[in-house]
């Protein structure tokens, strides 16, 4: 016999070994006890499943509650916002109306040629005469003046920073918020 021969016997008797334990150690493993086992552990990873999902369900509902809370107050608020809103515009109308008033009652204070109309159109009541009350300094009204467009406003500012000034004094300057110079300055520093 050669070396080749006993070699090749030796393997084959060590891979039918092999075969053998295999087949041993499968069967113990599928057996009613082996699978006894896998099954305790499949259920328990299937009840720490349930348990891991029924937490997670309980956190989206409370989100969910803690949301509906919140858009309610959004709600709230927004409606708060609305009325305060259409109040503005009643009292900006109201003060509108009265400055008119106010400007036409000057106006005819300050025309005496309309003071002149009124009197002889009205009869003589007293014999004294009721001085007439003329306000020390009236200014004219100044001409409506258009808005500037969003460019001005914008090139305005830019130059303003360039000269130094504060947030405040720019905003006072061009009359308009703090908020809408610090955004412009923001967005002049990133240039």
């Amino acid at each position: 016999m050669s070396v080749f021969n006993i070699v090749s016997i030796i393997c084959f008797s060590l891979c039918l070994l092999m075969f053998f334990y295999f087949k041993w150690y499968i069967n113990k493993r599928t057996t009613e006890s082996g699978l006894e086992e896998y099954r305790k552990e499949l259920k328990k990873m299937e009840s720490d499943i349930n348990a891991v999902t029924d937490r997670n369900l309980q956190l989206i509902e409370d989100n969910i509650s803690k949301l509906k809370m919140v858009l309610e107050e959004t709600d709230k608020r927004i409606s708060v916002y609305n009325t305060e809103r259409e109040k503005s515009r009643a009292n900006e109308t109201l003060y509108t109306s009265l400055g008119r008033g106010i400007r036409a009652a000057l106006k005819t204070i300050e025309d005496p040629a309309s003071l002149q109309q009124e009197r002889q159109a009205e009869p003589p009541q007293q014999t004294a005469q009721t001085p007439i009350v003329q306000p020390a300094a009236v200014q004219p009204e100044p001409p409506d003046v258009k808005p500037l467009t969003k460019q001005q406003i914008r090139s305005a500012i830019d130059s303003l920073i360039m000269e130094g000034l504060s947030p405040e004094e720019i905003a006072s300057r061009l009359d308009i918020s703090i908020a809408e110079v610090n955004l412009a300055i923001n967005l002049f520093r990133r240039k």
